[in-house]
């Protein structure tokens, strides 16, 4: 900003100018002294100088006065021949801000359109930077009269700053655009009165996120929230609206794109909402909106069905993966919060456009480095494309180059080679011994390995020093059901729901499958209680509830209860799949994929992996497909299943994935039942949908020493698991020949795995 010099001056321009002359060839200088340019215009523009000597420059530039100096130098170029010191004059008179003049805001104010305001402002991105805007009297939106142009700048606070008053000379643009702003001001003057009822514009933005959005249109700045259809009525004569979209406080929008001036005009902001909308003549008829601007007809009302999942799964049925795909990228890209958006988007590009969701998963950890969430999910991308390797190439890197990260050291730990994990692990809990998400990752290894006490120690360690998320509850529950400590498990998942912050439907459905195998003697809680407000009243929430927490009973009844047909659908599968398997598995094939998407993971690769067994290869890759993870863990599982083969990886698994690979694996190889039952349970302590599906439950324990008492002794742990299979499994009769093998024992510390034993 340049400010007017306050020092007196000699305007001796002769003097000057005869100095300016008498300066030796071998010397050029490239600034003046303070005296003779005390406002610094040739600090700043060196080049000044090479049009010296100059008598209005020198005057102008003796006077620190900006205008006079823009004034001299257009005075100059407009009689300068062609040559070198012409183009000299255009690129310093190319240099706007070079000519700014402080002075106090000018006045800005408008109404309904109409007033003093800006015009001519860049794109939202580009006013982080300095730029020229005009002041201009407005009419209706429509620009009529410039009354001076300035330097601005968008601030940190999103408010526009005046940085100075910018000079105009005679040939500029903004000077040629006074007789054709003028001529249009007569214009609409005289049909003012006729176009005012015309000009008004009816804008509905929409927000189908679950947090406010700031939208900023044709500078005016409005605040949406969730699930709002927000009017606002606005004036214009046909020029598209600017629009901007931004997280409340962001510095940067994550949309921006014009909206043309319609009378009744929808900007859907990301496309994130589903909408619909319906004439009022007849209220039955209705038609959904799939873009993201349209023009909506006058006698046409607006209704917002859902978010941005029910606008993807609407694409899904439409039959356009490609469009839901790039809506939940768009969604996951705008707001990495909503982690799965990013898993729905990759799961389809995984399955429809292999190559389009490789360069996803290599984006992502160049756009959230620090994210861990984000992180897991482009692995788990890869892992599902086959590309385990390109992850680890891709975040070892990233751990290296950044040797203070304990994040970036868990992911490359994750991604490392099957059989180095464990070491990995490890060595990052070396480097980080303090580290309580360091000492969770290595806890899970240990409860995978079967050592549970282990892994009890390091997650008491890393809860004194860090509270937990609902993943590490879940973790730590897992551990106190194998430590026999079930009801501190109980207290752990009470304690936790304590804090009102914490409730959520997966808690509820964590604390009721505990319960279910603790039993009432050993439970601190009522299940039911735990289910957030929002679907305590919801049909089909109460039935889901049931279903995932062991409770079979559900009536066709409640069934008809749920509204919704495709949740409906999936919940009498997820029924079937418990009370009478093999009706589950030939119904399966038949099933759309708009239900299949609803079950469950557990609930699905049960399904997925008996129908691969059967050779029924199209319909399981479609189970296979209803999710990321699923599609993540397919190879080991399917080599378990097949033929008992236990890849490095598959350790790796989730529990219930684990549970469902061993009892479909004993279902083609009944001699070896026993042992698939006993690793079942072992894996899975919670009880999950695969062994609710074959009545799979914990048995009094055996005989065997536990570092905390000296012995215990109840009656052999394979009869009721023998009993209960041939009543609620395969339905099969008992095999004839030699006995099914021994189920392994528990022995020491550590719980039976199908692979060898480590970390002794």
């Amino acid at each position: 900003m340049l400010k007017e010099s306050t020092q007196p001056v000699s305007p001796g321009s002769a003097e000057q100018a005869q100095a300016f002359a008498s300066l030796p060839e071998q010397a050029p200088l490239t600034v003046l002294p303070p005296e003779s340019d005390p406002s610094g215009f040739t600090e700043r523009a060196p080049v000044l100088v090479s049009l010296l000597p100059d008598d209005a420059l020198a005057q102008a530039l003796a006077r620190g006065d900006a205008l006079a100096v823009h004034g001299a130098l257009s005075a100059r170029l407009a009689r300068e021949p062609s040559g070198p010191l012409r183009g000299t004059l255009q690129e310093i008179l190319g240099n706007r801000s070079l000519f700014t003049v402080a002075e106090s805001p000018p006045h800005i104010a408008g109404f309904l359109g109409t007033g003093i305001q800006w015009v001519g402002l860049p794109a939202p991105e580009a006013q982080q930077t300095q730029f020229i805007a005009t002041r201009a009297i407005r009419l209706l939106g429509v620009p009529l009269w410039p009354l001076g142009e300035h330097l601005l700048q968008r601030g940190r606070d999103g408010q526009l700053q005046v940085l100075g008053r910018v000079a105009v000379g005679s040939s500029s643009l903004a000077t040629r655009r006074v007789s054709y702003l003028a001529l249009g001001a007569l214009m609409l003057a005289s049909a003012g009165a006729a176009l005012a009822p015309f000009a008004v514009r009816e804008v509905h933005i929409t927000n189908g996120f679950s947090r406010p959005i700031e939208v900023s249109l044709d500078g005016e700045h409005l605040t949406v929230e969730p699930g709002q259809i927000f009017q606002h009525q606005t004036y214009g004569l046909g020029e598209p609206y600017l629009v901007t979209a931004r997280w409340p406080g962001a510095a940067r929008p994550f949309e921006t794109l014009e909206v043309e001036s319609n009378q009744r005009t929808i900007y859907n902001v990301l496309g994130a909402a589903s909408l619909s909308w319906n004439r009022q003549p007849e209220p039955s008829t209705q038609a959904s909106l799939p873009d993201r601007v349209y023009s909506l007809p006058s006698d046409a009302g607006l209704a917002l069905k859902g978010g941005w999942e029910t606008r993807v799964r609407d694409e899904l049925n439409w039959g356009h993966p490609s469009t839901a795909a790039a809506l939940a990228k768009a969604v996951f890209l705008a707001d990495p919060s909503q982690i799965e958006a990013g898993r729905e988007a990759a799961r389809i590009l995984v399955q429809d456009q292999a190559r389009e969701a490789l360069w996803f998963a290599r984006e992502l950890p160049q756009a959230f480095p620090e994210d861990l969430a984000v992180g897991q999910l482009a692995q788990d991308v890869l892992i599902a494309l086959d590309e385990r390797s390109v992850a680890f190439k891709l975040y070892e890197p990233l751990a290296k180059a950044d040797p203070d990260s304990v994040g970036k050291a868990l992911l490359a730990a994750r991604a490392a080679p099957p059989e180095q994990v464990r070491d990995a692990y490890a060595r990052v809990l070396e480097r980080f011994p303090e580290a309580p998400e360091a000492m969770r990752a290595l806890a899970r290894i240990h409860l995978a390995d079967g050592y549970p006490s282990e892994a009890l120690k390091l997650l008491e360690a890393a809860l004194a020093k860090a509270p937990e998320s609902l993943e590490d509850l879940e973790l730590r529950v897992r551990v106190l059901i194998a430590a026999d400590e079930v009801r501190a498990a109980s207290v752990a998942v009470k304690k936790f729901h304590n804090e009102p912050r914490h409730a959520s439907w997966e808690l509820a459905v964590l604390a009721g499958r505990l319960a279910r195998i603790a039993g009432p003697g050993r439970t601190q809680y009522v299940a039911r209680d735990l289910i957030p407000p929002a679907f305590a009243n919801s049909p089909e929430h109460l039935v889901a509830f049931a279903l995932l927490t062991g409770d079979s009973s559900v009536s066709d009844k409640e069934l008809n209860g749920v509204a919704d047909p495709v949740a409906r659908e999936a919940l009498t599968l997820t029924r079937a799949v418990i009370k009478d398997f093999e009706s589950a598995v030939k119904r399966a094939p038949q099933t759309e994929d708009t239900v299949l998407r609803r079950l469950d993971p557990e609930t699905a690769t049960l399904l997925a992996l008996e129908l691969s067994r059967r050779g029924e290869k199209e319909a399981a890759s479609r189970v296979f497909g209803t999710s990321l993870t699923l599609l993540a863990a397919r190879a080991p599982l399917l080599a378990y299943v097949s033929s008992g083969a236990v890849r490095p990886e598959f350790f790796l698994l989730p529990p219930g994935l684990q549970a469902a690979a061993y009892l479909i694996h004993a279902r083609a190889f009944e001699q070896n039942r026993l042992v698939d039952q006993s690793y079942a349970r072992w894996a899975d302590g919670l009880g999950g949908m695969a062994r609710q599906a074959f009545g799979i439950k914990d048995p009094e324990p055996t005989m065997w020493r536990d570092p905390k008492y000296e012995f215990r002794e109840h009656p052999p742990r394979h009869h009721a698991p023998l009993i209960i299979w041939h009543i609620r499994g395969s339905g099969l009769p008992p095999p004839e020949g030699p006995p099914p093998t021994p189920a392994p024992e528990r022995t020491g510390a550590r719980i039976p795995r199908p692979w060898p034993a480590t970390w002794r």
